[in-house]
């Protein structure tokens, strides 16, 4: 997600290409960055989800990990329900959950900047973020089992 001059950009197109598997030319200066935070607020929203079903599950009994792989394959699969319990671990996802709280607050700090409201999505990003540790927790627990 690269903002900028384009011409810039193109000569360092490849560059870009030995560490990112798709690079992706934004507009001027600051769209990648406010790309970036879209991003990231759409991650978190969408955790907020995770956050909610990983709950529900866990409240009715069922094995968490059987109904996230089968979600997986199905049409409410993410790439955050994905990730939870495996690449989050109950270790990390304090450390994570701090990171992603700083993330939603730069991104409503860039939308509010444009003159938008960056709230509704704010509050959800914020929700899923603040449920991460607890969803991986939760998981852990069922793992556990």
């Amino acid at each position: 997600m690269v903002g900028g001059d384009r011409k810039a950009y193109q000569r360092c197109e490849p560059v870009f290409a030995t560490f990112s598997r798709t690079v992706a030319y934004m507009g001027p200066s600051g769209s990648g960055q406010v790309t970036k935070l879209l991003n990231n607020a759409m991650t978190m929203s969408n955790l907020d989800n995770a956050v909610d079903l990983i709950r529900l599950v866990s409240r009715l009994g069922m094995n968490v990990q059987a109904v996230i792989d089968v979600i997986d394959v199905s049409s409410g699969g993410s790439n955050i329900l994905r990730t939870l319990g495996s690449d989050v671990t109950p270790e990390l996802a304090p450390h994570i959950q701090g990171l992603m709280r700083n993330d939603i607050e730069h991104f409503a700090d860039a939308i509010r900047a444009y003159g938008l409201d960056p709230q509704p999505l704010h509050d959800r990003g914020l929700a899923g973020a603040s449920g991460l540790a607890e969803a991986v927790g939760l998981l852990a627990a069922d793992a556990g089992r």
